[in-house]
């Protein structure tokens, strides 16, 4: 997987229970996966566990976390002094050399499930070149049964370095959003369940909505094993279309808020729809 920020090197190392950074000074310019971890691809859209195709993405799963437990996985971070990176100076992005290293800061991590945390060591999240760090992810409690699924992460860096040209030091800042974006974290139901099994659950469907009545807003949660768009409407009792709207469905579980203050009283029909099938529930708005 071609990366626009090179030889930034992350470390992962999963200890369950485990809540400090264990700094390894030995850690070298490549990525460590923890014990455990597996790949996959995404085809498609969709997971696969077949045998790996050329031309698709391989992405790292953190080892499983369980519902009904406690999970932790410490990622260990070792900041080179120098790199190289793309960039835009004006004229067109364009690779750099030798560009020395000022700070990286985790800027975000996107798609961490509800019920989970991250945190770093030290606590600004952010380091110069040449320091050591951690990055934590945990469970702020044990898992909900509700959250088995797949969770695409990405975590989004911000660097500042600087470019020495014709004797000029040039300021460089930008956030890397496709270094580590492609670590997953699954969340199985129990030991005895498999990555298979995961998906199956997921499949595309209602888990519910509520409140249910409500009047102001409500919450629709539905499964998906794909990451696609995703079409919503709702009907009145007539059959008319009075709201639309889309998303960008994740793997496993997914949330969408709706504010139905301006919705008069009666039973509305909900339609989730992938292009491919449609799923519907009812709603009523008091």
């Amino acid at each position: 997987m071609i990366k626009q920020l090179f030889y930034l090197t992350f470390f992962l190392i999963s200890f369950i229970g485990f809540s400090q950074c264990d700094i390894n000074i030995d850690q070298g310019p490549m990525i460590d996966d923890p014990d455990g971890s597996y790949n996959l691809q995404i085809i498609d859209g969709n997971i696969s566990l077949a045998p790996f195709a050329a031309g698709y993405d391989t992405l790292t799963a953190f080892p499983n976390a369980m519902t009904g437990e406690l999970y932790e996985t410490i990622v260990g971070i070792r900041i080179p002094v120098d790199t190289s990176l793309v960039y835009d100076l004006g004229s067109g992005p364009q690779l750099f050399e030798n560009v020395a290293i000022n700070t990286i800061a985790i800027n975000d991590v996107v798609g961490i499930p509800m019920g989970f945390s991250w945190e770093c060591v030290p606590e600004n999240c952010t380091w110069t070149g040449g320091q050591y760090g951690c990055i934590r992810f945990f469970s702020d409690s044990p898992i909900d049964p509700m959250l088995t699924g797949i969770y695409p992460l990405n975590v989004l860096l911000d660097v500042d370095a600087t470019y020495e040209a014709f004797g000029l030091a040039i300021p460089v800042t930008l956030t890397v959003e496709d270094l580590l974006d492609y670590y997953v974290l699954v969340i199985e139901e129990s030991q005895g369940s498999s990555i298979g099994e995961v998906i199956s659950v997921n499949d595309f469907g209602f888990i519910g909505t509520f409140p249910n009545p409500t009047k102001d807003n409500f919450i629709i949660q539905y499964n998906n094993n794909g990451i696609e768009k995703i079409d919503v409407k709702i009907y009145d009792i007539l059959g008319n279309v009075v709201l639309i709207n889309r998303y960008v469905s994740t793997m496993g579980y997914n949330e969408i808020l709706f504010d139905s203050s301006k919705l008069v009283s009666g039973i509305y029909t909900l339609s989730l729809s992938n292009n491919i099938e449609s799923i519907m529930d009812r709603i009523i708005i008091e």
